[in-house]
């Protein structure tokens, strides 16, 4: 239809006045660019020329369009813009799931929340980007027959993980800032704006609570910690401060293996057994029945704080970290330690060492 006439707007559209038909113009159809208003682009009381897209003969109306005019932009996108390709495009438009970037007239690609930054995935597009600003963008996938692009603006910039990973290793020390407490560790920074955990597992090698583990840390604090993962792929970093010390329990049950004689002090007593300080933080635990060959009801009646005792390790547990220790099989112990020595230095008769010389020895 040429030199046709707009009679009025609406929000959405034009509408034309076709000789007792109404044509309708609608804002998709003006122009390959966005439109936010008929009125960017027409005046009420121009003259135009539209193509006829459709009749509705009941309701006596035709559809028009203006952009079909000219050669769609979309023709052949896939060919300019392939996955992977790095382009620089205008934000053009904002909503709460993301912006919506120019990168060619006519042709807009959304930009997910979810792919505007590494470290924010779940901010604001408008406290990210704003309108008019220029942005570099990977095109993600290209639907050309429905005019979809999906791009990503984070892909556009170094991975920060990636980045970590290459310029630090497992074991490696580093300074962090404490950001945030929870119920599960702390989360600290680090560089490229991303976050780590110190899980309460890792913060002290004493078994305390999860209130205790954190009490000496606060938001803001500077702490050295030990890289204990890095999975770049998943986004997670994992961070250690006990890996700074050395463990003590590990090395004192290095040292002291299961059936190992050691000596200890009661540090605490009652019915059902005893703790025994072994070392200093390492502590096992004596309960009645492994007291004396007697049965012991309780604890409390043979033994008092303070005292010196010697004990057989009859058990380490590395996971709970808990040594279990006993009176009672130290004898055991011993009688074996010496019917093992009888027993070698049975066949010379020079020794002239009987098996209650050997036993008397080895409770020495």
């Amino acid at each position: 239809i040429n030199t046709t006439k707009i009679n009025k707007h609406t929000i959405r559209s034009n509408v034309f006045d076709l000789g007792g038909v109404d044509g309708l113009l609608h804002i998709t159809d003006i122009s390959w660019t966005r439109v936010n208003h008929p009125s960017e682009k027409l005046t009420i009381g121009d003259k135009i020329t539209v193509k006829v897209l459709n009749y509705d003969k009941e309701k006596m109306r035709v559809s028009l369009g203006l952009k079909q005019l000219t050669a769609s932009p979309w023709d052949n996108i896939s060919d300019r813009l392939p996955i992977g390709k790095k382009v620089t495009g205008t934000v053009s438009n904002l909503t709460d799931y993301g912006a919506f970037v120019r990168i060619e007239d006519g042709v807009e690609g959304l930009v997910h929340v979810s792919e505007m930054d590494w470290t924010n995935a779940n901010a604001r597009p408008s406290k990210i980007v704003k309108l008019g600003q220029e942005v570099d963008v990977v095109v993600l996938d290209v639907q050309e027959s429905k005019h979809r692009i999906s791009l990503s603006m984070k892909q556009a910039q170094e991975n920060p993980w990636e980045a970590f990973e290459a310029t630090c290793n497992k074991g490696d020390k580093i300074g962090v800032v404490v950001k945030s407490i929870t119920d599960f560790g702390l989360f600290v920074g680090l560089p490229g704006g991303i976050d780590g955990l110190i899980h309460l597992a890792d913060i002290s090698w004493e078994k305390q609570s999860s209130e205790a583990l954190v009490s000496n840390y606060s938001k803001g604090q500077e702490l050295e910690v030990v890289i204990l993962n890095i999975d770049a792929e998943k986004e997670r970093i994992s961070l250690g401060i006990k890996q700074l010390e050395e463990d003590d329990f590990m090395s004192y049950a290095s040292s002291n293996k299961k059936g190992s004689i050691v000596k200890g002090v009661i540090a605490e007593v009652d019915p059902r057994g005893a703790v025994i300080t072994l070392a200093d933080d390492i502590t096992g635990y004596l309960k009645a029945g492994e007291i004396s060959q007697e049965r012991v009801e309780d604890a409390t009646t043979v033994l008092k704080t303070g005292t010196e005792v010697e004990v057989v390790i009859v058990n380490v547990d590395r996971r709970s970290r808990n040594i279990s220790v006993s009176i009672k099989a130290k004898d055991s112990v011993e009688e074996q330690a010496a019917m093992a020595d009888y027993n070698k230095q049975s066949s010379d008769d020079a020794t002239g060492s009987t098996l209650g010389d050997l036993l008397k020895k080895a409770k020495k």
